[in-house]
């Protein structure tokens, strides 16, 4: 068997630095280790520490500086972009020479980078798409519809899709997005992302330390678990609260998190006395498999213009937990065609406070449903665990890296082979 291809990683953020593509590629590279690849990450300096040049799990770090990174604006944001591509390409420069350079999506326009070293130094690209950029950003008003920057920022993006020798997307939703600009269907491959907490298990509700702690008893727990972001639409969530805080006592609604509309969420609960809605912050790493798992349901939101620009991950990492969810998006979405797909929970495409109070209620009002859903999510977690991309990965890099022995084990399809069930939906 031929050496397995080296890898170089090219992101914004690696632990100990916060953000969720650093949190992926953390727990990818150092598994890749273990399956025989050398890998390393070129990554930005940060204020949480890690040294510029360090060997972690087996994965060699280094870090370069740029301009401090801020959301305060999307100017200052934009200069510290720009301050950090010289320094990431001039350090992949004067590393040796990688077999396979693997661009994430932060900061945008990062694999235009991966062009430039294929270039320069003969290594194979793959661009690991997480977003699509300027789409993502015109949908987000930071950029004009249609306004000069982002064609000009579109062309860019397009060109460097075209000559990469993979991209990988992280559904299939971002697959027909991609294919749309001009790439060939054969050069982008589906590998999902997978849940932060796969060594989860369903587990009893009683015994969950998670649910002893913070004292959540025989609540019925619909939780909303990790950024609440511009992304993410919250109206139909607060009316559906309302709507039950009276007729179903014993329901809860607990959000985990922070993000950009945290403060919104927080004043509507407050301006509608909504006793049954709690906050609590983001979890520990080392917490996070018991917070996820001490809910009996999850809810997962994205507006629908974002269809195929991003993939609410946390998705996968409800599964892993063995828990059902609730979709509030377009039904196009890989999340919602993944539920309905595998009978893991519902899927509402016209979310309203009503509808969603309804689905809710269904689900309270039917413990033998909540039973039979839990088994099969259980059932399909591997899919899109932490093990199946690894495996995905490594087998995709052996064929872009040019290895010819890949043992019959290490070959992997996309994991989305169809599942009949019986499913949950609710439109």
């Amino acid at each position: 068997m031929k050496t397995p291809p080296s890898i170089l990683f090219l992101n914004r953020v690696y632990p100990p630095a916060d953000g969720a593509t650093g949190k992926l590629l953390a727990e990818l590279a150092p598994a890749l280790v273990q399956r025989g690849h050398r890998v390393t990450v070129v990554t930005a300096e940060s204020g949480a520490g890690g040294k510029p040049g360090e060997h972690v799990n087996g994965v060699q770090v280094e870090r370069v500086h740029g301009l401090p990174f801020t959301r305060a604006s999307h100017w200052r944001r934009a200069l510290s972009y720009l301050s950090l591509y010289p320094a990431l390409l001039w350090c992949a420069l004067r590393l040796p020479r990688a077999d396979v350079v693997v661009t994430l999506t932060d900061p945008p326009l990062l694999l235009l980078l991966g062009v430039l070293i294929k270039t320069v130094k003969g290594s194979r690209h793959i661009h690991w798409a997480q977003d699509l950029y300027p789409e993502l950003a015109e949908e987000m008003k930071v950029l004009p519809q249609g306004g000069v920057v982002a064609r000009t920022l579109r062309w860019l993006s397009t060109g460097g899709l075209r000559h990469a020798d993979r991209v990988i997307a992280v559904g299939r939703c971002m697959k027909a997005r991609i294919i749309a600009r001009g790439v060939k269907p054969t050069a982008v491959q589906i590998i999902p992302n997978w849940g932060h907490s796969a060594e989860a298990t369903g587990g009893s509700r009683v015994a969950n330390p998670f649910r002893v702690e913070h004292e959540l008893g025989g609540r019925f727990v619909v939780m909303y678990s990790g950024n609440l972001g511009l992304a993410h639409p919250f109206e139909a969530i607060l009316d559906a609260a309302e709507r039950l805080r009276e007729s179903h006592p014993t329901a809860l609604f607990l959000f985990v998190g922070s993000g950009p509309r945290l403060h919104w969420v927080r004043e509507q609960v407050l301006k509608r006395s909504l006793h049954n809605v709690r906050f609590l912050p983001f979890q520990p790493k080392e917490k996070l498999a018991h917070s996820l798992a001490a809910a009996d349901i999850h809810l997962a939101s994205m507006q629908h213009e974002l269809c195929g620009l991003v993939v609410p991950s946390k998705v996968y990492g409800v599964m892993a937990a063995g828990r059902p969810c609730v979709f509030l998006g377009p039904e196009e979405s890989e999340a919602a065609q993944f539920i309905l797909q595998h009978g893991c929970g519902s899927v509402l495409t016209k979310a309203t406070g009503a509808r969603l109070a309804s689905c809710l209620a269904q689900w309270m009002g039917d413990e033998s449903l909540l039973r039979e859903t839990r088994d099969r999510v259980e059932a399909v977690a591997e899919r899109v665990s932490l093990g199946a991309a690894v495996r995905a990965f490594s087998h995709s890099i052996q064929e872009i890296g040019g290895s010819s022995s890949i043992p019959a084990r290490l070959k992997a399809s996309e994991p989305h082979s169809p599942i009949t069930s019986t499913m949950t939906t609710s439109s």
